[in-house]
């Protein structure tokens, strides 16, 4: 367990691997914490140094005080790659990490030289449909939404079948704090990424889920078309997190890309 105090906010972070490996930073998705990333870390390679972290008011790290934006999430991790000396990385983000990986490619090209960018978009719903979701969260809670957010993570059949599994993602979003959920919701309404995503530079892996219904298939392609030196590859049987319910397709695309 390591810490990063930034004078903003605590940032919960693990830094596995050699030191001079490789670096592969992984940024999760909305209600979810570091953990998301356990059944492909162990398949990567041996010289890779792995950086797994929480994003505020997620996991361990440090719940928000005020509205944040996805550049100040973005900062955060800039922020934690300049402390711990990070440069030439493949940044690995899903969904909302996806869009903090689009900000901080954009800013910083001096920290991330690949990107991957997993069920994600320049644009993800509208400001009605997280405004929405807001409201209800303020109304019956995290666990009171768990099961309608589990089944837009997950094919009902991996649900069916992985009953134990569905269980510990339920504590993990019930274990995120409102109003690191709610700031989040906030930040992902309030924006679109387009001037960010069109004028990348880096290599880019583009990731899309066949059966996610947060952003489908066709809205992840429109971002990658975006990007001049992307691909785009579709993982099929996936829903939102293809990184958990099909893990050794998702390790065999990075793995090929790195």
């Amino acid at each position: 367990m390591e810490a990063f105090n930034s004078d903003k906010t605590i940032i919960h972070y693990m830094d596995r691997g050699p030191k001079n490996g490789n670096v592969i930073v992984f940024a999760n998705s909305l209600g979810t914490d570091y953990r998301l990333w356990d059944k492909i870390i162990h398949k990567l390679p041996a010289t890779a140094r792995i950086i797994t972290y929480d994003k505020r008011g997620h996991g361990l790290s440090q719940e928000p005080e005020t509205d944040i934006s996805l550049e100040d999430l973005a900062i955060d991790i800039s922020n934690l790659a300049d402390n711990l000396s990070l440069r030439n990385v493949t940044f690995v983000g899903i969904s909302i990490g996806g869009m903090i990986a689009q900000v901080l490619a954009s800013m910083r090209p001096d920290i991330v030289s690949k990107l991957v960018l997993c069920d994600t978009a320049v644009k993800i719903g509208t400001k009605e449909l997280w405004d929405q979701r807001i409201d209800l969260v303020n109304e019956v809670g995290l666990a009171g939404i768990s099961t309608s957010i589990l089944e837009r993570w997950f094919s009902k059949q991996y649900m069916l079948q992985n009953f134990d599994e569905m269980e510990l993602f339920r504590r993990m979003l019930q274990n995120t704090s409102t109003s690191g959920y709610i700031e989040c919701c906030k930040a992902i309404s309030e924006t679109d990424l387009t001037s960010f995503t069109s004028n990348l530079i880096q290599p880019t892996l583009v990731i899309g889920g066949s059966d996610d219904i947060s952003t489908p298939p066709k809205l992840v392609e429109e971002t990658a078309r975006m990007i001049n030196l992307s691909e785009f590859r579709i993982i099929k049987n996936s829903g939102h997190l293809p990184c958990v319910d099909n893990p050794e397709v998702f390790v065999s695309l990075l793995n090929k890309f790195l």
